[in-house]
This record gives structure tokens, C-alpha cells and sequence, in this order.
């Protein structure tokens, strides 16, 4: 007969296992030490106009003006994943419908990972410097709106090649604090339907 350990010590056990592995949830940020942090998985993105997840891509609205709007992907809450998805572009029927990207094409990611419990770094290929102006803002933009559809992360930190970049806010101004969304303020498109004008009842 095999020797069974008395049924407290066996949920203990358990506990203090499940304790020890992520991250964690804390009340506030916190930063993660170096050797904690690690790579996000990349997984492969299927690049379809439906899904759970979102991304933000970009189109031109009836001013001229560019906008960013978010688009469906079946994606993971993984923001390496985001960001794949994100660097594919958009579909050949949101491209037949007026949705494109800032992000250069054949910008690539290096690497991502939290460094703190509400800040993901953010490694991209120089490609993203082919954009300048105007294009650059919204290139940032669409990364700082599409990783803000993770959980939990609000700040982000966007490097070329490892290395610290100045970058655009939305007014022009160079900043080389991570990017927030308060960063780009009307920069997207409101999700939120226009509320219906009231009619007067007819007499």
C-alpha cells in the first residue's frame, strides 16, 4: 500500500507551488529585478479581421486627419503576440476598406518583456525610423493603443536595436520617459458609438 502524506500537508504543498510561479498581482507597479525578467513567447498570429483581441491601425478620416482605429485579431493577452500582430499590418479587406499602418513595413521585433508589473520593453528593428513627422507619431501611437489592451499595462518602452530612443508625443514634444496613452490624446477613434440625438415628440 503506497504511503499517502496527511491531506493539510498535501494542500500546503500546493500553495506554497502556486505562490512561487509568475509575476504575481500587486496593489500598485513595482519594478522587476534583471534577472526575473524574461522574454515573451512569441506565438504565431493568424492574421484574420475577427477575434478577441484588438490592435490599432490607421486611416485617414474625412478631414485628412489621421486616426487610429482598433481592429479584431485572434490574438493572445500576450504582448509579444500583440505586437506581431500588430507589425503584420492589416488584412487585405481592411486594406480595401481605407485601413493601413504608420509602422514601416519590415519593421520587426526583437524582443519584449515587463519591467515593471504595468510597463512592457518594447525591442523593434531600426526599420521603425523610416518614419518621421507626422507618420512617426502615429507608428508610436499604434503600439503604446494596442498594448494598452493588455491588462494591467500602462506604460511603454520603446527601444531600436537595445538601444534608448527620444521619442514624439502627440503635441511634437521629445520625451524619453516610457509612452503612455496620455501621450496621444484624440489620437484614436472613440469605440463608443455617438450617443442619438434627442427628438421632440410630435403634437
Amino acid at each position: 500500500m503506497r504511503n499517502r502524506l496527511p491531506r493539510h500537508l498535501v494542500v500546503g504543498s500546493i500553495v506554497v507551488l502556486s505562490s512561487s510561479c509568475g509575476l504575481g498581482t500587486d496593489g500598485t507597479p513595482r519594478l522587476i529585478a534583471d534577472e526575473d525578467q524574461r522574454p515573451l513567447v512569441e506565438v504565431t498570429t493568424e492574421l484574420v479581421s475577427s477575434g478577441t483581441g484588438r490592435i490599432y491601425l490607421e486611416r485617414t478620416d474625412e478631414t485628412g486627419r489621421p486616426l487610429l482605429v482598433a481592429v479584431a485579431r485572434q490574438i493572445s493577452n500576450d504582448p509579444g503576440n500583440v505586437i506581431e500582430a500588430l507589425l503584420s499590418g492589416p488584412t487585405d479587406e481592411e486594406q480595401s476598406s481605407g485601413i493601413g499602418s504608420a509602422i514601416p513595413l519590415g519593421t520587426t521585433l526583437l524582443d519584449a518583456r515587463y519591467t515593471a508589473t504595468d510597463m512592457i520593453r518594447v525591442d523593434v528593428s531600426a526599420d521603425i525610423l523610416d518614419s518621421t513627422g507626422d507618420d512617426l507619431v502615429s507608428a508610436l501611437a499604434q503600439i503604446v493603443f494596442s498594448l494598452g489592451e493588455v491588462s494591467g499595462v500602462e506604460r511603454i518602452d520603446i527601444t531600436v536595436d537595445g538601444r534608448a530612443q527620444d521619442w514624439p508625443r502627440g503635441d511634437g514634444s521629445l520625451t524619453a520617459d516610457p509612452l503612455t496613452a496620455y501621450d496621444y490624446p484624440g489620437r484614436a477613434a472613440s469605440s463608443q458609438p455617438a450617443f442619438p440625438g434627442y427628438v421632440l415628440p410630435s403634437s
